[in-house]
């Protein structure tokens, strides 16, 4: 076993990570199932094969590890590392919203890293379990990522509550530290008090003084307060910051 979560196990399988849920009923499930079947992009991770009836998928092995496990064996990383990150973060946010589909859940932790270097999206979390998870009184998500139409009313994510969460984890890995971490009074990670200022539109402590003007701008775009104004990712694929890399 490699991984154990709320919905499920993961196991590697020679060049296949399995992933086994506990319910193959769950919303969780359903939704990653279903999913498996639609997407075949370079940006998210690829489903080689999947069984509702029993509740199981194999996806590819990404043997690069997360951009959180990077964060946190190596600290701080360089921006030209983090804009090619972001960049293949948005490619892959544009097809999910292609299908009209918000991941949920963008954080370091759900983006993995192939044998090529190229970032990979995992564990979006679908329409149902957001259903679900708001009748009983709470968003889904990270809370420390989560935009302010998310941690307010109405808890509901949009396309552009995956902008905003880009630009938590720009600065994670820009800082190496999560954002909010030991950010209150007592200099504690204070997920109510993170939820709470996000939802006055009140972007996590952070400090570009390091950064290029373009990075700056770039999580500025991210940070929007109002999601009507907020860019989206198909939006953001365009932003200067990524010229460099963009032919």
């Amino acid at each position: 076993m490699i991984a154990c979560g709320t919905h499920g196990v993961v196991y590697r399988d020679g060049g296949m990570a399995v992933k086994r849920f506990r319910s193959s009923t769950s919303p969780r499930a359903q939704a990653e199932l279903e999913l498996a079947r639609t997407f075949a992009a370079r940006n998210l991770v690829h489903v080689l094969a999947a069984n509702v009836a029993e509740g199981w998928l194999a996806m590819e092995w990404l043997d690069g590890g997360s951009l959180a496990e990077l964060a946190a064996r190596e600290g701080a990383l360089s921006e030209r590392f983090i804009v090619r990150a972001a960049l293949d973060v948005l490619a892959g946010l544009a097809v999910l919203h292609e299908y009209g589909l918000v991941h949920r859940d963008v954080k370091p932790a759900n983006v993995m890293l192939d044998r090529s270097g190229a970032c990979k999206l995992i564990d979006w979390i679908g329409d149902e379990e957001e259903e679900l998870s708001l009748r009983r009184g709470k968003p889904v998500g990270t809370p420390v990522f989560m935009a302010p139409e998310v941690a307010g009313r109405p808890h509901r994510h949009l396309e552009q509550s995956d902008s905003w969460a880009l630009g938590c984890t720009v600065v994670n890995l820009a800082s190496g530290r999560l954002p909010w971490e030991a950010a209150d009074a007592r200099g504690r990670t204070n997920e109510f008090m993170a939820m709470w200022k996000s939802a006055h539109g009140v972007a996590p402590p952070h400090d570009p003084a390091g950064w290029s003007p373009a990075l700056a701008g770039f999580v500025a775009r991210c940070f929007e307060p109002d999601p009507a104004r907020r860019a989206r990712a198909r939006e953001l694929r365009g932003d200067g910051l990524f010229a460099q890399f963009v032919q």
